[in-house]
């Protein structure tokens, strides 16, 4: 994909870990060293010339990947940033909105600055130990490693969380740049890692929040806007908030909307879609999702997603790669559900005594009973969520709850994704914004997705209020045409909304048995589907499912039995298997180095420090 990797790495090393990068033929690269340091940069060049920025002066060099949008109002240019961000880091990184991961490196001092977003929106890694590295694809880095080792510990996350939590990648000895966060490394001191930007969530005590949350969408949108030269396309649902991004989106660019037909797969996406496009005068195009473009798109996925996301999470962004005459930058409203309450939801937090049992009710992939029969470990699948509230000093468990979800769920999840669109066209994400920030964290609990009553908070209650409020404040248009999820406009009352999702997907479900033609929430999954009827999705599957049978931190017996089930329709375990072969995919990949002999690819770290260094 687009992005970049450097560190205290000479040339030869340099050049070899940056050819271990997803590339695309009309990329773009740039490479700048000074002293013993470089940083390599691929980008989209012409195609988004505003969203990636290479930057020298002297004997100090830079990178912004992606776009800082209120660079005029801070009176910046990209030496003023560099400038400050060399000066006080911590000063500077507060002030900056957009989604970005910014690199200054300074020869002469011989000191690397490193930074991501408020929200983590484009994920970058290190190596732990030497030689000093980093890069936004963990398999790059990998090969700097002498004896890559996998860590059980992540594993288990993909299996029941569906993706990784905290610092952790596969590999022991790369870890995860967290959210808000600054890496400031010197030569002689060696790096460090702080926050400079602290999440807080003092609920409002009315909607007067909803006032200042929907001038701030407004804003950030036409921010985004801003950053943006080119064809711009936008991936449109049935859902709220694909519409409420078109809706304001459309106001400053001329755009093109994407539809496929899925989530659930029973062609009510593909209607809606194109009666809020009508309304918007927008083109609205369909997207074929396909059994054997996943086949020919599996494995650069997951090299994208450094192996961290379940194919049941992105397998419905891998439709990027069918998309015909690709725009210069493609945006969707990834993260905007989460953070206009749904998510966690009000039945998680109410129904829990601490923090880690309300993220784990909110957000597991597979029960942790059948996770811990699956795993072979010492490390226990709950702990990743403890490990996390011990991280954060917020005061009560509703606020510890949301903390542990912003600095975990968006940039590992819903973020973390985004790589495979970005290799096809930029991107952007509107959302880490101070003021937007600011004003959706104040959403009280009560405002969160409901549950039915009786339910054990088992079946939601629809959607979450400020979803649907904030179509309505923004396009009484869009208001008036129904939701997907629950069948009804946004300008009906919230009961209606509850209702029509249980009735809508009650019908759905009756349909899904009887007649077999659609997919809804809780049924049948597509991948499961297509695992039974295309032979060389199934036999690839297989093969992975045959070689994760040998790990040591797996239960083959137990993986056989998802598999038989699976296959015969007896139960639904995509989401386990998912996890199971994304993993494996990128473990054989890189860790085994299946296909290639260890000493090939980037110099080994023991190698990279031996190796000549240029001059300063």
């Amino acid at each position: 994909m687009t992005g970049f990797v450097g560190g205290a790495l000479d040339a030869a090393t340099l050049d070899a870990c940056a050819a271990e990068l997803h590339h695309e033929d009309w990329y773009e690269s740039a490479t700048r060293s000074t002293g013993r340091f470089g940083v390599s940069v691929l980008h989209h060049g012409a195609r988004d010339p505003k969203g990636c920025t290479v930057w020298e002066d002297g004997s100090r060099v830079g990178a912004i990947y992606g776009a800082v949008t209120n660079l005029d109002e801070l009176a910046l240019d990209a030496d003023g940033l560099f400038d400050r961000l060399f000066e006080d880091p911590h000063a500077l990184l507060p002030e900056l909105d957009g989604s970005f991961l910014v690199v200054g490196v300074d020869g002469d001092d011989e000191r690397v600055v490193l930074a991501s977003d408020k929200l983590g929106t484009r994920q970058c890694f290190y190596v732990a130990g030497e030689p000093f590295a980093f890069g936004t694809e963990v398999g790059a880095l990998t090969t700097l490693l002498d004896d890559p080792q996998v860590d059980e510990r992540a594993i288990s996350d993909l299996l029941m969380i569906g993706h990784v939590w905290g610092d952790k990648t596969l590999v022991r000895g790369v870890k995860f740049l967290p959210s808000g966060s600054v890496l400031d490394y010197r030569a002689d001191t060696g790096r460090e890692i702080e926050s400079y930007w602290h999440h807080t969530f003092e609920q409002s005590p009315d909607d007067s929040y909803l006032d200042d949350l929907t001038a701030a969408y407004q804003d950030v949108i036409a921010d985004m806007a801003d950053t943006i030269d080119g064809d711009i396309g936008l991936w449109l649902s049935g859902g709220l908030d694909s519409r409420s991004m078109a809706g304001e989106l459309s106001r400053y660019h001329d755009l093109t909307t994407y539809t496929y037909d899925s989530n659930p797969a029973n062609g009510s996406n593909l209607e809606l879609a194109a009666k809020v496009s009508e309304v918007l005068g927008l083109e609205n195009r369909r997207v074929p999702v396909e059994s054997n473009a996943l086949v020919d798109s599996l494995d650069k996925s997951v090299q994208l997603t450094s192996g961290m996301v379940g194919l049941s999470t992105f397998v419905n962004l891998a439709n990027v790669f069918n998309i015909e005459d690709m725009p210069d930058v493609l945006i969707e409203g990834c993260g905007q559900g989460g953070m206009m309450g749904d998510g966690i939801g009000r039945a998680a937090v109410e129904g829990s005594k601490s923090p880690e049992a309300a993220l784990y009710r909110a957000k597991h992939r597979i029960d942790v009973d059948d996770a811990r029969r699956l795993l072979r470990t010492e490390f226990d699948p709950m702990t990743t969520y403890r490990e996390e509230v011990r991280k954060s000093d917020q005061p009560d468990l509703y606020s510890t709850a949301m903390d542990c979800y912003y600095r975990n769920y968006f940039p590992r999840c819903d973020f973390a994704s985004n790589p495979i669109a970005e290799s096809q066209a930029g991107t952007r994400v509107p959302f880490s914004d101070t003021e937007f920030l600011r004003a959706v964290t104040r959403m009280p609990l009560s405002h969160r997705v409901g549950s039915i009553p009786f339910t054990n908070g088992k079946i939601p209650a629809g959607t979450a209020y400020p979803k649907v409020e904030l179509v309505r404040r923004l396009d009484g248009r869009l208001a008036d045409i129904p939701y997907e999820r629950t069948k009804v406009p946004p300008a009906r009352p919230m009961w209606q909304h509850a209702a029509g999702f249980v009735v809508g997907t009650s019908v759905d479900r009756i349909r899904e048995r009887l007649v077999g033609d659609v997919h809804t929430y809780g049924g049948r999954s597509t991948i499961g589907d297509w695992y039974r009827t295309n032979r060389a999705l199934r036999e690839r599957i297989d093969d992975l499912l045959d070689s994760a049978c040998e790990r040591p931190y797996f239960d083959a017996d137990e993986i056989r039995r998802l598999q038989r089930e699976e296959l015969t329709g007896e139960a639904e375990h995509m989401s386990a298997i998912s996890g199971i072969i994304t993993g494996e995919l990128w473990v054989r990949k890189y860790i085994d180095r299946e296909g290639r002999g260890v000493g090939e690819g980037a110099a080994s770290a023991t190698e990279a420090e031996d190796a000549p260094q240029p001059a300063d």
